[in-house]
């Protein structure tokens, strides 16, 4: 009896548990609304090694800080093109091994752009994007092997000083698939009637 109780309690902490990893965001600043020196309805231009965009690493030769201006997206958005570019961007985020991760961003480019793309590295994987009107959320699951793991965003192609525009960046821990909850569901029912019985024996 004891055992059911300690295990009924097992799986709804692992219940409650992974649905608040599922909203914690491991990147931070991922809306870049924490920038430096912003030029409202305009753009900044933020350089490889500069510290402007909180959290964040600016590689390549720079990056522009958007706002209101340029297609951004929500407040301030990222022009991966820079003036000029390309530009790269990149945080690290500590994950554990095995867990499936969620990496989800807004994606648009430059009304001046033409081909203006982005790839991104994540877990060992690579993916390549081009920017799309109007904005485009790009959703999709990874594993790493845990650790200290870099989350890269890479400008491609573009024209000038005009590229791919980023927004809404987040990494969290993947929300488990509603079979998943059926099946703990049920597993819980089980254990229910198993303790019910073993009342009823006594």
């Amino acid at each position: 009896m004891k055992l059911s109780k300690l295990f009924l309690a097992a799986a709804v902490t692992a219940l409650t548990a992974s649905g608040a990893a599922s909203a914690t965001n491991l990147i931070q600043n991922g809306d870049f609304e924490n920038v430096s020196g912003v030029n409202l309805n305009n753009y900044v231009r933020v350089g490889a090694g500069e510290g402007a965009i909180a959290f964040w690493s600016v590689g390549g030769n720079s990056v522009d800080v958007i706002n209101n201006s340029y297609n951004s997206i929500s407040g301030n958005s990222i022009d991966m093109l820079g003036t000029p570019g390309p530009g790269v961007l990149s945080q690290s985020f500590n994950a554990i091994a095995g867990v499936t991760y969620t990496l989800s961003f807004d994606l648009t480019h430059n009304p001046y752009s033409h081909g203006a793309g982005l790839d991104v590295f994540v877990g060992g994987n690579h993916y390549a994007f081009e920017g799309s009107t109007p904005v485009t959320n790009y959703t999709f699951n990874f594993t790493t092997t845990g650790g200290s793991q870099a989350l890269v965003f890479s400008s491609v192609g573009g024209d000038g000083y005009s590229g791919a525009v980023l927004d809404n960046v987040s990494v969290t821990a993947a929300v488990p698939e509603p079979e998943t909850y059926a099946m703990m569901l049920a597993g819980l029912g089980l254990v229910g009637a198993i303790a019910r019985r073993r009342k009823a024996a006594k």
